[in-house]
């Protein structure tokens, strides 16, 4: 499957007390491989089904680590569902201790992907779902993906709006993927990763052409 070239949109954001930059949905989707649970609302979920994640970001909400090229946008955490096409939908958890996000890495080396986590924004991490596990503990979503080196230009959000696919032809090649849903280390879910796109959310497609020219603006003053 070929990846739709993505739109360059240039200029960096930095992070307001107040002011919101460009509202991102961001949703990645595959094909139910296996499922080995056995009881719950999770065992509903059948093999060949649709999988998706999706949730939103704010392109002026994030945090660069200290130590590695990577940047993470927070997740609102209300946007965030995994739902199937048989008709599974689970949210995030409540009771997540830490800050949700989608973190963006940048030839880290020579490396650019995509992945989850919370706390902090340096390694993967699995975001707790709404749907307990066999011991009670909340299932957790999982996701990575690597491509090669040429995908990214930044570690901008603005700048990777586009799809990504399975495979090459678009920006950058896949090398990797991890697209599970975990219980206590256990996949029990594995989904086998189709694509992934960062478009602008509905209600603030038609605010990106004058926020791009509000920075081309300042910048030359």
């Amino acid at each position: 499957m070929n990846a739709m070239t993505f739109a360059a949109m240039g200029g960096t954001l930095l992070i307001g007390a107040s002011a919101h930059g460009a509202i991102l949905q961001v949703q990645m989707t595959g094909a139910v491989e296996f499922n080995l649970a056995n009881s719950g609302p999770v065992s509903t979920i059948g093999v060949g089904e649709t999988l998706t994640y999706s949730f939103e970001v704010d392109s002026d909400v994030f945090t660069n680590s200290g130590s590695f090229p990577v940047r993470g946008y927070e997740i609102i955490p209300g946007s965030f569902m995994v739902t199937t096409s048989g008709g599974f939908s689970t949210g995030l958890s409540p009771s997540l201790p830490a800050t949700p996000y989608f973190v963006l890495r940048n030839n880290d080396p020579a490396v650019d992907g995509f992945y989850l986590t919370f706390g902090g924004v340096d390694f993967p991490g699995g975001l707790w779902t709404q749907e307990p596990g066999l011991f009670g503990d909340p299932f957790e979503a999982h996701f990575s993906v690597g491509y090669t080196g040429d995908t990214l230009n930044s570690l901008d959000i603005l700048d990777a709006t586009g799809t990504y696919a399975y495979g090459s032809g678009g920006p950058g090649t896949l090398t990797n993927f991890y697209f599970n849903l975990v219980d206590l280390g256990f996949e029990v879910v594995g989904v086998d990763f189709q694509q992934m796109s960062i478009v602008p959310a509905p209600a603030t497609m038609c605010l990106l052409v004058p926020m791009a020219a509000r920075r081309r603006r300042r910048a030359a003053s």
